[in-house]
């Protein structure tokens, strides 16, 4: 192809498109380099309890272990549950909401439906106002249920 396009253009595409494939490569060679080093790290020997029990926890999940490398948006770190949970147990301690009973079944309640209007892109404080003003407007407390399911069946 060099013999047929001599122009700068191609000359600048061409070094574009070595450089990337090597890095392909040499990133090839960092992945079998991690996993030989997994491999490794799962066949040593541990003497103690947790160690051994992780290590085989670590050898059911070995192939899931790098799942984070091979695909966008996957992150790394399996803190995601914990990450969601925070807001609420902030807000909970802050606010002081479980003294009693129907406090925590209030705060639970609340927390569910602003978590899941969030998940869903909505303005949780929009959908809860509309939720509890066709509450009080039917004077149900079915009505609330069934404003519950809709909210979370809305995808």
């Amino acid at each position: 192809m060099d013999q047929h396009n001599a122009s700068s253009g191609w000359k600048a595409f061409r070094k574009k498109l070595s450089r990337l494939l090597k890095d392909a490569v040499r990133l090839s060679e960092k992945r079998n380099q991690l996993n030989r080093r997994l491999d490794q790290f799962l066949a040593s020997r541990y003497q103690d309890r947790d160690a051994k029990r992780l290590i085989k926890r670590l050898k059911r999940h070995q192939r899931e272990l790098f799942t984070f490398l091979e695909y966008e948006g996957v992150s790394p770190y399996n803190n995601h549950a914990k990450q969601q949970m925070r807001p609420p147990v902030l807000i909970r301690k802050v606010s002081q909401q479980n003294r009693s009973d129907e406090g925590v079944r209030t705060q639970s309640i609340l927390m569910t439906l602003f978590r899941s209007a969030q998940l869903q892109g909505h303005n949780p404080v929009e959908i809860i106002l509309s939720t509890a003003k066709e509450a009080l407007e039917a004077r149900s407390t079915d009505k609330i249920l069934n404003c519950q399911l809709i909210l979370f069946s809305k995808s």
